[in-house]
């Protein structure tokens, strides 16, 4: 399912439901891992490729932090999280990208806004437990979470940071 472009912004709400929708079928109720993992890519590559363009059309620069961003940043690091939780159980593809898996939790640590508001707390401690779990490495976690803590959760700097990883993560 193609998410709609209107006005130069990828409707939030339609991602938001169709995330939800693939998470709750294949991931909470019916552990369909590979499924939810073929399910959510799509998504995840048109988000990708929709920041990429719209930073590009802003010559290079993030778009200025408002209601929009926020919600957009807030989607896709929610987004980059499932996409890597769907990989790391779908064990057979945790094989071939272990790395790409570590770099889905660490955008999704670093890209999700507002971590001082209790629902984003939550997920953030979500996202350092399946780290920890993926990395087996105490130390790289304490400092994902120090740096992450660092940059408070910060709109802009979270979209900053996206714009990093999405520039790596298109031209690899």
């Amino acid at each position: 399912m193609e998410i709609q472009v209107i006005r130069d912004h990828l409707d939030i709400v339609k991602l938001q439901d169709k995330m939800n929708s693939i998470v709750f079928d294949y991931m909470d109720t019916s552990n369909s891992y590979t499924k939810a993992m073929r399910e959510l890519k799509p998504l995840y590559t048109q988000v990708i490729t929709f920041y990429k363009e719209h930073v590009d059309g802003l010559a290079g620069e993030v778009p200025t932090a408002n209601t929009y961003w926020h919600l957009f940043i807030d989607c896709s690091a929610k987004l980059c999280y499932f996409l890597a939780a769907a990989t790391y159980y779908s064990t057979n593809e945790l094989q071939k990208m272990p790395d790409k898996v570590e770099r889905l939790l660490t955008i999704a640590a670093y890209s999700l806004p507002s971590i001082e508001q209790e629902e984003n707390e939550g997920f953030l401690t979500v996202i350092f437990a399946l780290y920890r779990e993926v990395v087996g490495d105490d130390e790289k976690t304490t400092a994902l979470r120090e740096g992450v803590l660092t940059q408070k959760g910060a709109v802009k700097q979270c979209l900053q940071q996206f714009k990093v990883f999405v520039d790596k993560e298109i031209t690899e």
